[in-house]
């Protein structure tokens, strides 16, 4: 295997500028500069070389790296190419990830990953004289309709939450070198985001993003270390489960483990739950509970860790939306993929307010009733 342990960045220790603590975090999460797209042609020769694949490569709009859906094969195949500001050990992190799910769950819908001809999963296509790796990988493309485009039964969500308990489960004895990387999705960091705040127009949206902020340091943030932790796919957003109303079990594929890292379990269910509020519905939490309620009637939460819950909701959708904004405009050719993931998050946090305690009654009666 062509080697995938250098360090993304070179810079001697005593060269580096001061960062902020922001900065610092987007720095590790790989989204500190933009990442110029690869050449689909350069892709092709490394899948010819690597794989002795060829066809042809349809770009797909992403975060941070380069994706593609390759045509011309057997199977229609996905391929991955990490970001340049991206470590490679961090991609080492999500490919033993899917390789543990696959051993230990393998009937779980995840991205299959291929061997290349000399029975490795990663190679660095980097050039010799470059600063950074950026790791090829390629997947089975796994099929179905992403949840964000479908319109759920209130019992299909409540299968896309048994789902993400089953993944869950399936990352429960996982580890890895690199499981507690910081990361700016990761909700334990979201304090940091405060000063975006100043970059928000309007000043009640500013107000209402700093009543989520003291709320989750008054309730959330000295309870962290006693929260339950463990591996978790840290993004199970409508975007990333692909699901089929065919099938008696609905979800169909579960995708994008780029922010698979160690937190709080609650956080990620959390981030689930804040991808199904619905603003423009009567209740806007109530799809949301479809899906926890699912999660609650296969995998037991603790109750006092019940009760961050809304909270912790409401900040991932405020994390979001910060987060969006600052990464549209430090790389305008992603702008348009970002904001579109984030392009309802204030109205949102408008319709659901900051009143938390009717709330926690809603989830714990609903855990309750999944868990008998």
């Amino acid at each position: 295997m062509v080697s995938t342990n250098r360090l993304h960045a070179l810079t001697k220790p005593d060269e580096a500028p001061e960062m902020s603590a922001f900065d610092s975090l987007m720095a590790a999460s790989g989204l500190s500069a933009p990442s110029s797209p690869l050449d689909e042609q350069s892709v092709l020769s490394a899948l010819g070389r690597f794989f002795r694949l060829a066809g042809t490569l349809t770009r797909i709009p992403t975060e941070k790296d380069d994706t593609f859906v390759l045509d011309g094969n057997q199977d229609r195949l996905l391929v991955k190419v990490s970001g340049a500001q991206e470590a490679p050990c961090d991609v080492n992190l999500q490919t033993t990830a899917l390789l543990h799910i696959a051993e230990t769950a393998p009937t779980l819908p995840i991205p299959a990953v291929l061997q290349g001809t000399d029975g490795e999963y990663e190679y660095d296509l980097s050039r010799a004289d470059a600063d950074a790796a950026r790791v090829l990988r390629v997947m089975k493309f796994l099929p179905g309709s992403a949840l964000s485009d479908s319109h759920p039964t209130r019992e299909q969500m409540a299968a896309v939450g048994r789902a993400q308990a089953a993944i869950t489960e399936a990352l429960s004895g996982f580890t890895h070198s690199r499981q507690d990387r910081n990361l700016v999705w990761d909700l334990r960091n979201f304090s940091v985001l405060r000063p975006l705040l100043d970059r928000v127009a309007a000043p009640e949206d500013r107000r209402l993003g700093e009543r989520i902020f003291d709320a989750y340091a008054e309730h959330v943030q000295g309870r962290i270390p006693q929260l339950r932790h463990q591996v978790v796919h840290g993004d199970f957003s409508a975007h990333n489960i692909l699901v089929d109303g065919d099938r008696p079990e609905y979800v169909s594929g579960i995708i994008d483990f780029g922010d698979t890292t160690r937190t709080a379990e609650i956080f990620d269910v959390a981030i689930s739950m804040s991808n199904q509020l619905d603003a423009h519905a009567e209740d806007p939490w109530r799809s949301a509970l479809d899906l926890f309620s699912g999660f609650a009637n296969r995998r037991t939460l603790d109750g006092s860790e019940l009760s961050l819950l809304p909270i912790a909701v409401a900040s991932r959708s405020l994390q979001r939306a910060l987060i969006a904004c600052w990464r549209a405009q430090q790389d305008p050719l992603r702008a348009e993929y970002v904001l579109s993931h984030a392009a309802h998050d204030w109205i949102v946090l408008r319709s659901i307010g900051t009143t938390w305690s009717p709330v926690v009654d809603r989830i714990n009666s609903v855990n309750e009733s999944s868990t008998r």
